[in-house]
């Protein structure tokens, strides 16, 4: 596996771009580059602490031969493979397999590591040939499918025309695989993929409990494709930028259960580009998480990247969208989220076409997305827990606000609530 690239260097003009909501290609191209570094360091990191621990043998000849078969999946194409390597999937099996516990907790979360290795080989055409045990019968191929084998070993077979999976003991249950990822036999589904993007359904999740024995319940596909396209195409009326964002960067969407405890939508640090959702129940509602979970996921790809804030995490603040006080990264990746809904909302407000009554909503929506921001800007700026560049960042962010009301003397402009003192405890 190729080194990690060494730092990199955020423009100001970047920052301002990243934190303003709208960024640039080029700017993209930068958090792309940052996240497949990270990426590569978090497997770096893995096998280092492989190396540590007192692994049981079999578990070490196992990661042993996986990690031979990634490398050699990689070989042949590493830009065809850094995509699956870079699927939100994977990032959150490997931060899974970090914090796993003691020797017996990650030799147990190393399991996924054959799949991500046979899926890495469908798409640079690699060939490899190999048996991989499954979990329970099932064998996941990140951003592909999941395969129901009715076996504890699977035969792979991988080459340029695609791949070949034989459960051992079932051949009838075998499944082929063209180099596109769509595949054909007994027990295997496929991930969906959303309407107009590259980006898939994913019901297995971000991590390595994805391939646990029975597996979550399977999304209503027709439901979600329904929603989402729904969700795309009010996005592409009223704002073709953000249709265009969210299209091409969202990687997988992950069903949640929308009978769980918390919040009903999430983004995960280990596994930006995935949006983690109940569904929502209208389109708008869809739009309005997808632009919110992306966000999070700028974010969080740039804070990888440089230095935001220096707080310990110490100190918990009161915003106006939570009832719980949030610790002061939660402020900082609250505020940039519900400043790209203030932005989504301004553009919907001053779309062509739109008539009195409508402008009237989106106007309101937004000015309720601005009121949220605009309290919670005042515990960034008064916190002196900034780095130079979230300061810069935080600065940025309070300029877009303030343009989105139209000028100093529009109606909906920035009072100096501003100025207020942040609630911290």
């Amino acid at each position: 596996m190729a080194a990690a690239p060494g730092a990199f260097h955020v423009p100001p003009a970047t920052l301002v771009r990243i934190a303003a909501t709208r960024q640039r290609p080029h700017d993209m191209d930068l958090l792309d580059a940052a996240l497949h570094s990270r990426r590569l360091v978090l497997f770096k990191a893995l096998l280092a602490r492989v190396g540590r621990e007192d692994l049981p043998a079999p578990a070490r000849a196992a990661f042993d031969r996986d990690w031979r078969l990634l490398e050699r999946a990689e070989s042949p194409a590493p830009a065809a493979a850094r995509r699956l390597l870079d699927y939100p999937a994977v990032g959150g099996w490997i931060v899974d397999a970090l914090n796993a516990p003691g020797p017996d907790g990650l030799a147990a979360s190393l399991h996924p590591l054959g799949g991500i290795a046979a899926g890495t080989a469908l798409r640079t055409g690699a060939q490899l040939r190999t048996v991989l045990p499954t979990a329970g019968g099932r064998l996941v191929l990140p951003g592909t499918g999941v395969q129901d084998t009715r076996a504890s070993h699977v035969r792979i077979r991988t080459g340029p025309r695609g791949t070949l999976l034989t459960p051992v003991g079932h051949a009838a249950r075998s499944v082929l695989l063209r180099p596109d990822g769509r595949g054909a036999g007994a027990g295997w589904t496929s991930l969906a993929v959303l309407p107009g993007s590259a980006a898939r359904l994913d019901g297995t999740g971000t991590g390595h409990t994805a391939a646990q024995d029975a597996g979550p319940p399977p999304p209503d596909r027709a439901a979600w494709l329904t929603r989402w396209r729904a969700a795309v195409d009010l996005l592409q009326a009223a704002d073709p930028w953000r249709a265009a964002e969210v299209t091409g960067l969202v990687r997988s969407l992950v069903p949640m259960d929308p009978a769980g405890e918390g919040a009903s939508s999430r983004t995960l640090r280990a596994a930006p580009w995935a949006v983690h959702t109940a569904l929502p129940d209208t389109a708008r509602r869809f739009a309005e998480v997808l632009v919110h979970e992306l966000a999070h996921s700028k974010l969080a790809v740039l804070a990888d990247l440089v230095a935001l804030h220096h707080a310990d995490g110490s100190a918990v603040h009161h915003v106006a969208w939570r009832e719980d006080p949030r610790p002061f990264d939660g402020v900082l990746q609250g505020t940039y989220a519900h400043l790209a809904l203030a932005d989504l909302w301004s553009r919907v407000a001053e779309r062509p076409g739109a008539g009195p009554p409508a402008r009237r909503a989106a106007r309101a929506r937004r000015e309720e997305y601005r009121a949220q921001v605009a309290d919670a800007l005042p515990i960034l700026l008064n916190s002196h827990q900034l780095t130079e560049h979230g300061e810069r960042f935080t600065v940025s962010m309070r300029d877009h606000l303030t343009s989105l009301g139209g000028g100093p003397n529009s109606p909906y402009a920035l009072s100096d609530s501003l100025s207020a003192d942040g609630d911290v405890r």
